[in-house]
């Protein structure tokens, strides 16, 4: 396993757009919290003082609106789906299997380093939005244990958005579908079948797996909806494994 996961580093921090997918993740979770301070300083300038004491927002909940953007989780979500991917696309694949030709191994270790360089990225991404938020007078302050619940409850999401990209990835072997299906779900089709259907099937809005994601990290029903989000990251990346598995490389 140690040589597989060193293979898989080698692989991952060979290629510049990991590198680029990284640095753009951090900038822009930076920027997003630079905007979103501006917002809130803009709004609480334009009104009252009580109006602008309504304004106070959490500095946990803030950092989680800059740093789970669903561009930063799209760009972070690209590297999960290059570790499959771009050896699909160039045929790689074959050479990976000819040095380690147990699959499990291949699979768990760019599960991962992947997960490991995407949790990195993460972390300092979120440490630039603390900073710049911190610094607005109108960003209210937690306790440490409040702001790390919300932190823990976004990586959780954060790995199991990336392994969903790795199971659609591998099932599709083709790097766009495993960026493009995710994002559309999450940021359209979702959105569209709660509001569309959700009036006549009362339940469907609660066994969709970004809603249930998105409303873990909010902290509400976090045990239902980390059940729902947790049992479609499993379902899929379990048929993802078992395609890498049997089907010929």
């Amino acid at each position: 396993m140690s040589g597989a996961l060193r293979y898989e580093w080698r692989r991952i921090s060979s290629i510049r757009a990991t590198w680029i997918l990284a640095a753009c993740a951090v900038v822009l979770s930076g920027a997003f919290a630079f905007l979103f301070s501006a917002a809130i300083t803009s709004a609480a300038n334009s009104g009252s003082s009580g109006e602008a004491e309504g304004l106070d927002v959490s500095l946990a909940g803030s950092v989680s609106l800059s740093t789970t953007n669903l561009i930063v989780l799209v760009l972070l979500g690209t590297i999960a789906a290059q570790a499959f991917g771009q050896e699909y696309r160039h045929g790689t694949i074959r050479l990976t299997l000819t040095e380690f030709p147990k699959r499990t191994t291949v699979f768990v270790a760019k599960v991962v380093v992947c997960c490991a360089v995407i949790l990195a990225t993460f972390v300092i991404g979120t440490v630039v939005a603390y900073l710049i938020l911190s610094i607005n007078p109108q960003v209210v302050g937690e306790t440490g244990s409040a702001f790390l619940t919300y932190f823990l409850r976004t990586c959780i999401y954060l790995i199991g958005f990336s392994l969903i990209v790795f199971a659609i990835t591998v099932l599709t072997r083709i790097l766009a579908l495993g960026v493009i299906i995710p994002l559309a779900f999450a940021g359209v089709a979702e959105t569209l079948l709660a509001s569309l259907v959700g009036n006549y099937v009362s339940w469907l809005p609660d066994t969709l797996p970004f809603l249930s994601g998105s409303n873990f990290v909010a902290g509400n029903d976090m045990l239902r909806n980390g059940a729902v989000f947790g049992a479609w990251v499993a379902v899929l990346a379990v048929a993802g494994y078992i395609v890498f598995e049997r089907r010929d490389a």
